[in-house]
């Protein structure tokens, strides 16, 4: 599957741990990836625990009004064109089945068997699979419902530690200075996210950097001597 021509289910807070460890060093100023605009700021963290560095990535979130955790999640999702996410819709809520990320940034992205990505990344079906693996062994993907998921943690602020959510992301209510956060847990065993990396830009590409060079030198043509 590709995006942009590449490509909740939440544990009990008893089973996944009530308290975890701070994201030590991680803060506002360390985000290099914003997405959406607005007054109120939230960041999140997503972390693979599946050996491959860095497991555990940082992004911002900007919004007015009110924002979930889910919209929060949904819009990083699709505005980086390196993440991609399996989502199912029940009556109950949104199940957070799989999360995956191009980490190699060769611009190519699949899974296997494919959940049908769309063209921002995000997968809506009610198939999830636990065997369900990235086809570039060097990719971020961990999926799953009947021996693993994704376990879904909240802080206040920065400095807070973090706590395993009393509630699903499309239910917990952003206010501005937190922090979301989404570990893989097999087994069931959850733990809190680690220290995170910043999820980097993405660099313009070829095409980008010809059409702004070519308008900087009609500018410096335009100038008088």
């Amino acid at each position: 599957m590709q995006k942009r021509m590449l490509l909740l289910r939440w544990g009990s807070a008893a089973c996944a741990g009530l308290l975890g460890v701070n994201s030590a060093g991680a803060t506002f100023d360390e985000v290099q990836f914003w997405v959406g605009t607005g007054t109120n700021r939230a960041a999140l963290v997503i972390d693979w625990a599946d050996g491959l560095g860095p497991e555990s990535l940082l992004w911002g979130y900007q919004w007015n009004g009110q924002a979930s955790g889910l919209d929060m999640l949904v819009a990083v999702v699709r505005a980086d064109a390196r993440l991609f996410a399996h989502l199912g819709q029940y009556a109950w809520g949104t199940a957070v089945f799989g999360l995956g990320y191009d980490r190699n940034d060769n611009g190519i992205f699949s899974v296997t068997p494919a959940p049908g990505f769309d063209a921002d990344g995000v997968a809506w079906s009610l198939s999830p699979n636990d065997a369900r693996t990235a086809d570039d062994p060097a990719d971020h993907w961990r999926e799953g419902w009947n021996n693993g998921f994704w376990a879904y943690y909240t802080k206040s602020t920065a400095d807070d530690p973090w706590a395993s959510s009393m509630v699903g992301a499309a239910d917990r209510v952003l206010s501005d200075g937190v922090w979301d956060g989404w570990r893989f847990a097999p087994g069931f065993a959850g733990q809190p996210p680690g220290t995170p990396a910043p999820a980097p830009v993405p660099e313009p590409t070829g095409w980008v950097l010809f059409l702004l060079g070519g308008g900087l030198l009609a500018w410096a043509r335009r100038q008088p001597a």
